[in-house]
């Protein structure tokens, strides 16, 4: 079927979302994610125009590497012919393309985003730049990784009334649950802001500007090993990925859990809003790339997507970059449980964002 003059295809809207800025927010629909099934594969597969990548950050961050890898694996897997197409835009947090993917994206099943989890992390925390609701994205895959605090002078001891210096984006950026977490240990966190770049944070390490930093994303235990080597001590990690707030990372062995810290300093175990604020945003770091749909997307399409991640991560060179990357990429349903696991109440939501709005001169 032709197209009708002057109008533009999808992959040419798509490819130009580089230039699309944070655009007003669309009226919330939610849906179930919708696992394959047998049936709906035996059905062959649906149709699918112009298949496209959408980056929420630029070509050189987490979500940009991932496209590299997945993009010919899943045209292959998806039998369209060649790689599919990929349009980067907006900035490492993946707000400003997560922004696009909600305003411009069609909801017909042929366009998904990779995006980071510092994305949902802005949502909790009610960044003013966000126009997305990540409780909406249906998912395919997602890479996990570990979460670590590493501090100067070690984690011995109690923290409360440490002042702690830490490397950090934004008040509402991925060091967010390193933050939250030492003020419930008692501590008075003091974010260094601008230190969004891993080597600038670990440079200011070494060089005395701050206390501690946070350690997440692609090679986490091998970047805890090098500051380990330097005399750092790491002070908590976030845990191991699952539903037992208490179990350690055993990618990051010996760690303490937040948790741990938290029952051994205080006694008991953390609870209350603000505990749930700290179990939210940690899931969100752990993120370190998601591949998601659209809201209402049509579940055929849903299925189709999730059985080509499922082909490529079985790809000896996807499994061979992963774990140069140390990271765990994986597809439904565990990458459905990862992100349902950043889902908050209202009353967690305004417990955080209030916390977030008492710290003096965060904001």
């Amino acid at each position: 079927m032709s197209r009708p003059a002057g109008r533009p295809s999808r992959r040419d809207v798509l490819l130009g979302l580089a230039a699309a800025g944070a655009l007003p927010r669309r009226g919330k629909a939610r849906t179930e994610a919708v696992p394959p099934t047998g049936s709906m594969l035996e059905q062959g597969p649906p149709a699918l125009r112009d298949p496209t990548l959408l980056v929420a950050g630029p070509a050189d961050a987490a979500p940009g590497r991932w496209a590299t890898l997945l993009a010919p694996r899943l045209g292959q897997a998806m039998q369209v012919g060649s790689a599919l197409a990929v349009s980067a835009t907006g900035g490492r947090d993946g707000v400003t393309g997560a922004n696009a993917f909600e305003a411009l994206t069609t909801p017909d099943g042929s366009t998904a985003m990779l995006v980071p989890g510092a994305a949902a992390i802005a949502w909790l925390a009610g960044d003013p730049r966000v126009h997305f609701d990540p409780a909406r994205w249906v998912p395919a895959l997602a890479s996990l990784s570990s979460g670590v605090l590493v501090a100067r002078g070690g984690g011995g001891g109690s923290l409360a009334g440490r002042t702690v210096r830490t490397a950090a984006s934004t008040a509402t950026g991925p060091e967010l649950p390193a933050l939250l977490g030492l003020s419930m240990l008692g501590a008075r966190p003091a974010p260094v802001f601008g230190l969004s770049e891993p080597q600038d944070a670990a440079a200011a390490l070494r060089e005395g500007r701050v206390d501690a930093v946070f350690l997440a994303g692609h090679d986490v235990p091998a970047r805890l090993r090098e500051l380990r080597a330097a005399g750092f001590t790491p002070m908590f990690s976030l845990g191991g990925i699952g539903d037992d707030a208490e179990a350690r990372d055993a990618v990051v062995a010996g760690v303490p859990a937040f948790t741990e810290l938290y029952r051994m300093q205080a006694g008991h175990a953390p609870t209350g809003p603000l505990f749930g604020a700290w179990r939210a945003t940690a899931a969100a770091a752990t993120i370190d790339t998601a591949l998601v749909l659209p809201s209402l997307a049509p579940a055929a399409l849903v299925a189709r997507w999730r059985s080509a991640c499922q082909s490529a991560l079985s790809d000896l060179g996807l499994v061979s970059a992963a774990m140069t990357a140390q990271v765990d990429p994986v597809p439904a349903p565990q990458c459905v449980q990862a992100l349902a696991r950043i889902n908050a109440d209202e009353t967690t939501q305004l417990a955080l964002r209030r916390w977030i709005a008492g710290q003096t001169g965060w904001l």
